[in-house]
C-alpha cells in the first residue's frame, strides 16, 4: 500500500464552529490507513503568521495565494518521493500550519532550503517533534470523524 501524492489525494475541509474564532482545516482521509507509518516517526510543523485580512481573522487574497505558493513549493520539493507526507493544514486567526510526517530531518532540511533559494523571507517557523503515532493527525479524525476508505 502507497501513500498517494498529495496534489492528487483527495482533500476534506471542516469549518470552525466558533463564530469569534475562525478556523479551517484541511486534511486528508486517505491517510487514516497509514496512522502511525513506521516511515514516518516525526512531525513537521511550518506556521506562517499573517495579519488577519478581515474581521474573522483569515488571510487576504493575496495572502492566501503568496500560501498556496509555498505549499507548492514544498510539495514540488518533498512530495514526488513521499519523503515527508502533508496530512493537514490548519488556518486560524492569524496562523496557517502545514503538518507533515517524514523520517530523514537532514534530508527535508536540504530539500526546502532549495526550494526556498530564491524566494524572499518568508514569515514561518520551523518546528520538529519525535510524533511516532501521529497524534495530531489522529485528534483531526476524532474530530471530523471522516468515514475510512477502503
Amino acid at each position: 500500500m502507497k501513500i498517494a501524492a498529495a496534489q492528487t489525494d483527495a482533500w476534506n475541509i471542516a469549518k470552525g464552529k466558533n463564530p469569534e474564532q475562525a478556523s479551517l482545516l484541511r486534511f486528508r482521509p486517505s491517510l487514516q490507513k497509514f496512522l502511525a507509518d513506521e516511515n514516518y516517526p516525526r512531525r513537521l510543523t511550518i506556521t506562517w503568521d499573517f495579519s488577519p485580512g478581515d474581521a474573522d481573522g483569515m488571510p487576504t487574497d493575496t495572502q492566501s495565494a503568496d500560501m498556496k505558493d509555498f505549499e507548492k513549493l514544498l510539495l514540488d520539493s518533498l512530495d514526488p518521493d513521499r519523503l515527508a507526507v502533508l496530512a493537514f493544514v490548519y488556518t486560524t486567526r492569524g496562523s496557517r500550519e502545514w503538518h507533515f510526517y517524514f523520517s530523514d530531518a537532514d534530508e527535508v532540511s536540504q530539500r526546502i532550503n532549495q526550494a526556498l533559494a530564491g524566494v524572499p523571507t518568508l514569515p514561518i517557523q520551523l518546528h520538529v517533534e519525535e510524533d511516532p503515532n501521529w497524534e495530531p493527525l489522529r485528534q483531526v479524525y476524532q474530530i471530523c470523524n471522516p468515514p475510512v476508505q477502503a
